[in-house]
């Protein structure tokens, strides 16, 4: 096939992968004139002759009528319009993407439907999340992660926080040193999973940053430790487990609760939690947890969420509500 011919073919592809699909419908009179409008004029034989083409060799799905009125579109594309709409509301409900990389992203999907799909995307998806990253490194920064689990090497970086005049600074002067091991997609955002440089006893200490506020990445020529640790991680337990994603040493809790709220400690925590009986309207559900300031915040906000054991974190709770009543018994 001749590099014009090639062209005619890619002329004819883009014209109908924008044109049509099965509610949109077009002529052969109509392919002709998109096809002049693009400076190519052909035949209907020629016509046919490149659908053939696009379909034995590339395996587009172009679907025809028969006769003399036969009308032509795109049948399946890579992904169904229903996907599409799934995956642009991830897009947009997730804090980790920023929003101007947000609507590149989404407009870089809505290129490869039809023009009447896209514009009916338009109306019907809505972008709900106020609290977007700000951060537009996030893609450079998951591209340099990701090379640095293909290399299997230890990185190092800044880890930035907000200061009073809502701008990202560094959180501290010291450079942020691990052995990066996993991505995770935890609580609508992106979390560096790995584990510090140095053991502590026989064991490397757990660690998790949210990838948005990572800065300055750099890649190390040490090899990254922790591989017999990391053959036992389980990304589920390991989120389930901490609320906000917090790091710290799992415990395990016991709170005693009415019946009613067994399925947000399921939903939280999965089916592994324990349960028993305690009285007749309560129940004992034990699991697996690190007491972070947001299990504790969670918990109150449950209302009747009692923390039995162990004893030190029922203190921090209870300490933790004291400080929160004494707050607002404060005048102002």
């Amino acid at each position: 096939m001749s590099d014009f011919s090639k062209n005619r073919v890619l002329a004819l592809y883009k014209i109908l992968i924008k044109n049509t699909d099965e509610q949109h419908q077009i002529s052969m009179q109509d392919i002709l004139t998109y096809m002049e409008s693009e400076g190519h004029y052909c035949s209907e034989d020629s016509i046919l002759r490149y659908i053939k083409q696009l379909k034995n060799e590339l395996g587009v799905d172009i679907i025809s009528s028969r006769g003399r009125n036969a009308r032509y579109f795109i049948g399946n594309r890579l992904l169904e319009k229903e996907e599409f709409k799934l995956i642009i509301d991830s897009i947009n409900a997730s804090n980790f993407i920023e929003k101007s990389i947000a609507t590149k992203m989404i407009d870089k999907l809505k290129s490869t439907m039809s023009t009447y799909e896209a514009e009916e995307m338009d109306r019907s998806v809505l972008g709900v999340n106020i609290a977007k990253a700000e951060n537009k490194k996030i893609l450079y920064n998951v591209n340099i992660i990701q090379e640095a689990l293909t290399k299997g090497v230890q990185i190092s970086f800044d880890y930035m926080a907000w200061n009073k005049n809502k701008k990202l600074v560094k959180k501290s002067e010291h450079r942020y040193n691990m052995n990066p091991w996993a991505l995770i997609w935890a609580n609508d955002r992106y979390y560096l999973y790995g584990y510090d440089v140095k053991k502590t006893g026989d064991a490397f200490n757990e660690r998790n940053y949210r990838v948005d506020k990572l800065d300055n990445i750099q890649l190390s020529d040490t090899p990254r430790e922790g591989k017999t640790q990391y053959r036992s991680f389980n990304a589920n337990t390991y989120v389930s487990r901490r609320m906000g994603m917090f790091s710290g040493k799992e415990q395990i809790m016991t709170v005693r609760i009415p019946q009613f709220l067994i399925g947000a400690f399921i939903d939280q925590f999965g089916k592994r939690i324990t349960i028993s009986e305690d009285s007749k309207d309560r129940l004992l559900v034990t699991f697996s947890v690190v007491p972070s300031i947001m299990l504790f915040g969670w918990l109150a906000g449950l209302k009747s969420a009692e923390v039995v054991a162990p004893q030190k974190v029922r203190e921090d709770m209870f300490n933790l509500l004291q400080e929160n009543m004494n707050l607002y018994k404060k005048k102002n």
